[in-house]
C-alpha cells in the first residue's frame, strides 16, 4: 500500500476503490466490481466498511477533493488490508 496514501478509519488503514484501481493498474470501476462479485464472501467491519452518504457526506465530500475517491462515489465503501488481501485471493488474476 505504498504508492497509495491509506485513508484513516475506525483505527485502521483502509483504501478506497479509485486507490485501488490506481494501484493495480485498472480501469475504473474493475476493484469495485471484483468486490461486489465477492462482497458475501468478505466481512463487513473486518474486511472493508460501507460507509452510507446519509452518515458520511462531510467524509466523502473531503475525500473527493482529496482525488482520493472517485468523484461519482454517493455511498463509500473503504477496504482494508485484510479485505484487499481476501479480495487478491477471490479474484485470483483479477488483481
Amino acid at each position: 500500500m505504498s504508492s497509495v496514501q491509506p485513508i484513516p478509519h475506525a483505527g485502521v488503514d483502509t483504501l478506497s476503490f479509485r486507490q485501488l484501481d490506481q494501484l493495480n493498474a485498472l480501469p475504473k470501476g474493475s476493484c469495485f466490481k471484483l468486490f461486489k462479485h465477492c462482497q458475501s464472501q468478505l466481512l463487513e467491519g473486518r474486511d472493508y466498511f460501507y460507509l452510507p452518504a446519509t452518515e458520511h457526506q462531510a467524509l466523502i465530500d473531503q475525500l473527493k477533493l482529496s482525488g482520493q475517491i472517485y468523484a461519482s462515489t454517493v455511498h463509500l465503501v473503504l477496504l482494508t488490508r485484510d479485505g484487499y488481501a481476501r479480495l487478491r485471493e477471490l479474484g485470483g488474476s483479477q488483481l
